[in-house]
């Protein structure tokens, strides 16, 4: 129904609004239509909403953040090219990024199940997130005692896509071990 009313793309101008409800009420609207299916991702990006999502994970902070963060889950998980457009779009920065500055765990844990969809798919897709830099601080979140944690999206998760799928294993070791303080591995 929403879809029907042909609200995109004029719907990604509220992402700019000065009301920070406004940008995140859009944001929560196109992660709701994002997640349902992958011809629905698909409109959204045809319509230029990955470049305009991650520019408002850009430009904001907090849970206001957040449902651009997961909206570029949904998309990226949902197929190989959509991820791809996550990727070459720099939603894969953006999140690096968004993992590095927030502080609260849910924002950090929703960056970190949104890398590993857009890294999932291919060891191109792992390689590209890989690349990002985003080894360390996912391993300084794995590492870090939590006063509660959440079971359903953590940092865990995403370091498993990498140890699964990336052509370059060895690398992802040792840079995990070096961080880590492990030695080499045998």
């Amino acid at each position: 129904m929403v879809v029907e009313a042909e609200i995109f793309p004029n719907v990604l101008t509220c992402l700019k609004d000065s009301d920070e409800y406004v940008k995140k009420n859009c944001a929560t609207l196109i992660r709701e239509v994002a997640k349902h299916t992958p011809e629905l991702a698909q409109l959204i990006v045809n319509a230029g909403g990955v470049a305009a999502v991650i520019d408002y994970v850009g430009d904001s902070a907090g849970n206001v953040r957040l449902p651009g963060i997961m909206m570029l889950g949904y998309v990226a998980a949902h197929s190989e090219n959509l991820a791809m457009a996550v990727i070459v779009s720099k939603g894969v920065v953006q999140l690096a990024i968004a993992l590095q500055e927030e502080q609260e765990d849910h924002i950090q844990a929703a960056a970190a199940w949104a890398l590993g969809q857009a890294g999932r798919h291919t060891p191109e897709h792992a390689k590209a997130v890989a690349q990002a830099n985003v080894l360390p601080t996912l391993l300084q979140c794995y590492q870090t005692p939590r006063e509660k944690e959440d079971p359903s999206i953590d940092e865990r998760s995403t370091s498993s896509f990498l140890d699964t799928t990336c052509t370059q294993a060895t690398a992802y070791v040792s840079r995990i071990n070096k961080h880590s303080g492990i030695g080499d591995p045998p």
